[in-house]
């Protein structure tokens, strides 16, 4: 279960949440605002009683009542409005599943002004804009077009990520989720999609170690040639030793 926060206006999962005055506050944990939903008051039934004691026992019920002090007024707040992440009608054209709508930029899918000549987020010149240069690949396409159809499954998005992280085309996929999201903004799938784009992003692919163990054939092959190396060497200091000998004495008279 999700509800929206009012300050912030996201798609919160309900996690963190307490009692407080008879009603149910929850904090969000992007903004850490508090949003309050107030408890329906318990209707009083009051019991059927037959014979004289009714009119005595309804009295003392109104007496006690009448005794009981008010409650202070608290001030008023806005009302939890809790998101089941119903599902949002998916256009199925390409240009609605491949081409940002009006009012965003054809790279990144940021909001844009009609007076802008180049985007402030990627720094695109819209002049310039060329869309084979950023269209996903055959595979990709074909495999958003049937998620399309599948919108609600996660294991359809599960697959397209897949997909697409095994082709190195994450970043395509990202920006179909932000172009889903520029017409849908309320779609909690594609909200969910995006940020596990994002997590997938930033995965540390372990490098592949080798193994500590030395074979003895290696061993053996790595002595042999350590032993040839200083021989060389060995031979070359000496060589060098003697020709100095030779020209020290035949200066000599």
């Amino acid at each position: 279960m999700k509800f929206q926060c009012e300050a912030c206006e996201r798609l919160i999962p309900l996690e963190s949440f307490r009692m407080e005055g008879g009603g149910l506050v929850v904090s969000c944990q992007r903004c850490g605002a508090e949003s309050r939903a107030r408890a329906s008051l318990p209707l009083s039934v009051s019991p059927a009683l037959s014979g004289e004691g009714s009119g005595s026992t309804q009295s003392s019920v109104e007496d006690a009542t009448a005794s009981v002090p008010p409650l202070p007024a608290r001030a008023s707040t806005p009302a939890l409005r809790v998101v089941r992440g119903s599902a949002v009608p998916v256009t199925l054209d390409d240009e609605a599943l491949f081409t940002p709508p009006p009012g965003h930029c054809p790279k990144c899918v940021s909001p844009r002004r009609e007076v802008d000549t180049s985007c402030a987020q990627c720094g695109l010149v819209y002049a310039n804009f060329m869309a084979e240069e950023h269209k996903p690949s055959d595979d990709l396409m074909g495999a958003w077009r049937s998620l399309a159809e599948h919108w609600e499954e996660w294991e359809a998005h599960d697959r397209l990520l897949t997909l697409a992280m095994g082709r190195g085309e994450l970043a395509s996929a990202g920006r179909l989720y932000r172009v889903r999201l520029a017409r849908a903004p309320d779609d909690a799938v594609a909200h969910r999609a995006r940020e596990e784009v994002v997590r997938r992003a930033t995965l540390v692919v372990p490098t592949e170690v080798e193994s500590s163990e030395v074979s003895p054939g290696k061993r053996r092959l790595r002595a042999a040639a350590i032993a040839a190396l200083s021989l060389v060497v060995l031979v070359l200091f000496t060589f060098i030793i003697q020709r100095v000998r030779l020209l020290f004495f035949s200066d000599l008279p």
